[in-house]
């Protein structure tokens, strides 16, 4: 009978990828939704051979070496792999990959929500009504700004500037200006 493939997850994942991950493999979750302690990390990916990891998990030479030669793979939920030794992987055979659109539409709905937020002053207005202070209506009261007829500027035109762009201009702005490098 063939082994199932070892994979340790170093956080709690959606229900998707344990759906997809547990038929076939014997995972192993830290379960937690705080990064996991750099000695757990240690020991918890002895002889896997996969790692799950996110970006706040630094995986070095050390990581690399404590989880043995049968690793495979190290695989981050998350765009950027700036935590990974790349080199060190590359020498010792180890797959590096990555989850590029993880995060960008929810990235991009949160900015338009904290434009949205902070121009129509929201915030304000939710602590008036938590505090009291919610009364008669006052034209210039809480007013904020519409986008209506607006410029909006975006720095940097990537996947999340694209998808910001694209979620702001049904709000009636009338310009989209941008700076990609």
């Amino acid at each position: 009978m063939n082994q199932l493939f070892k994979v340790f997850v170093t956080r709690r994942i959606p229900d998707p990828g344990t759906q997809i991950l547990t038929p076939s493999c014997d995972v192993t979750f830290w379960e937690s939704d705080d990064a996991i302690p750099r000695e757990d990390l240690l020991k918890n990916v002895k002889d896997v051979d996969a790692i799950l990891c996110m970006l706040t998990d630094k995986i070095d030479r050390e990581v690399l070496e404590q989880a043995g030669p049968q690793l495979q793979v190290v695989s981050t939920m998350s765009v950027g792999y700036e935590h990974i030794d790349l080199q060190a992987c590359q020498e010792r055979g180890v797959s590096v990959t990555n989850t590029p659109n993880v995060s960008t539409d929810s990235v991009a709905e949160l900015t338009v929500s904290l434009v949205l937020l902070t121009a129509r002053r929201l915030l304000e207005g939710a602590y008036a009504v938590k505090n009291g202070e919610w009364g008669k209506w006052k034209p210039m009261w809480l007013c904020g700004v519409e986008m209506k007829k607006r410029t909006f500027g975006i720095m940097g035109l990537g996947r999340i500037g694209y998808g910001v762009a694209k979620r702001i201009k049904p709000f009636g702005v009338e310009r989209i200006i941008y700076h990609d490098v």
